[in-house]
């Protein structure tokens, strides 16, 4: 097999795949096996026809799967030089005196000219105040949790706790949840409609709203079954033998939380610079990228748009603009391509791999967002070959992440007074 690059344009290459004729044949001699292995001709004993009888009843078929099959091997060769962006192109094919040759359109990942890591700059809240607040959160959730509470008369006022019973409806009127019963806090930064509309109501009112959900309508009807009055305990040593805490005395128990505050925030914070500074990856990396690639990529796009039916709801976020929506896609692509590319680039540089111990950290942590047991999630995820990937390349980002890390400069701030609300 034959290569000849016939054009270049930054990362785009279109190329010359030459297949001499000897193996064209034994690539027909291997199709003639497979066919004799699965089928019988008339005339003939299984796995005994000539290739000229297989040819004659394949027809184009035949064809097809020889071309196909050398195309196969021809990108094959190609991708241990190159890596691509995109499937490769077959922009012609030929085929003379027993030779097949093919064009091929590359979409390769352009070369890293330059980075200036050096010139991130994380801004990282000191933990200091962090930590104190997840002391103040961990004692507020203790404390509410053993509230006392006792039936009110009246309305139903903020902080206040209630029991409902409610029927859900869909547009049609159809009962999907009847008479189901849930407990609430009127916690005022709670802004739900089960909490908001029964805030005033007294026991026995019944209230209706509708909510939208995936561009679907539904009714719930509630009715407030039961109010109570909360009575919010204070943390005393006395309280804590109370509930049979394991702290002894308030020193005791804050001195642990901040111990788990300390922890929480260290990975926190860590997370967070990792994510900080792949976000600022593409800002602070240039690649030689082909325009003709974006092109591609902005052509790929809008396609899978329309066939979503999408297209129109994207081009009105842009005030109907089309171009305004292309330009918006090139720059997407960009920061896509330029994050594969460094990562490509410094996982090759310092020998980087992913170790099964770390896909299952990962998995662990997905488990706990998607509310299911760690070995669900892993079954999910190991029979995803997509989902899969997506975890891999994510716990590659952190380990470049890392390795950018001792590149940029972190300064820690003093958190703004809303961030910690």
């Amino acid at each position: 097999m034959e290569k000849q690059i016939l054009s270049e344009d930054k990362n785009i290459k279109r190329i010359l795949v030459k297949i001499p004729s000897d193996e064209v044949k034994k690539t027909e001699d291997y199709i003639v096996r497979e066919v004799n292995k699965e089928y019988s001709f008339e005339g003939f004993r299984k796995g005994k026809a000539p290739k000229q009888i297989i040819k004659i009843r394949l027809g184009e078929n035949f064809n097809n799967w020889l071309n196909d099959t050398l195309l196969e091997k021809a990108v094959q060769d190609i991708e241990k030089e190159e890596k691509f962006l995109f499937s490769p192109t077959v922009e012609s094919t030929a085929n003379e005196n027993g030779n097949v040759e093919f064009e091929i359109l590359v979409h390769a990942y352009p070369k890293l000219l330059n980075t200036k890591f050096e010139e991130i700059v994380v801004e990282a809240p000191k933990s200091d105040k962090v930590v104190e607040k997840f002391i103040e959160d961990k004692i507020k959730t203790l404390l509410e949790s053993n509230a006392i509470v006792e039936p009110k008369e009246g309305k139903a006022e903020l902080n206040d706790f209630i029991r409902v019973k409610y029927t859900v409806l869909n547009e049609e009127g159809k009962e999907l949840q009847k008479d189901k019963e849930n407990e609430y806090v009127l916690y005022e930064d709670d802004k739900r409609p089960m909490v908001t509309k029964l805030v005033g109501k007294e026991k026995g009112d019944v209230v209706e709203y509708e909510k939208e959900y995936e561009n679907k309508k539904y009714k719930y009807i509630v009715t407030l079954e039961e109010v109570y009055n909360r009575t919010i305990p204070e943390l005393t040593d006395e309280f804590l033998r109370e509930i049979g805490s394991e702290f002894n005395s308030i020193s005791e128990l804050k001195a642990k939380y901040e111990e788990e505050g300390k922890e929480v925030f260290s990975k926190w914070n860590d997370d967070f610079v990792r994510n900080y500074i792949i976000g600022e990856i593409p800002a602070k990396t240039e690649v030689d990228l082909s325009e003709e690639t974006k092109e591609f990529y902005v052509k790929s796009y809008m396609e899978s748009m329309e066939k979503e039916g999408k297209l129109e709801e994207e081009l009105a976020k842009y005030d109907n603009d089309k171009e305004k929506l292309i330009e918006e896609v090139k720059k997407t692509a960009e920061r896509w391509v330029k994050e594969l590319v460094v990562v490509d680039t410094l996982t090759k540089e310092h020998n980087l791999e992913v170790k099964e111990e770390e896909i299952m950290e990962s998995i662990k942590a997905i488990a706990q967002m998607w509310y299911m047991p760690v070995e669900r999630a892993k079954e999910t995820i190991y029979s995803n070959q997509k989902l899969l990937n997506d975890v891999v390349w994510d716990v590659l980002k952190s380990k470049v992440a890392d390795i950018i890390k001792e590149k940029v400069t972190i300064k820690e701030v003093e958190e703004k007074e809303e961030e910690t609300k």
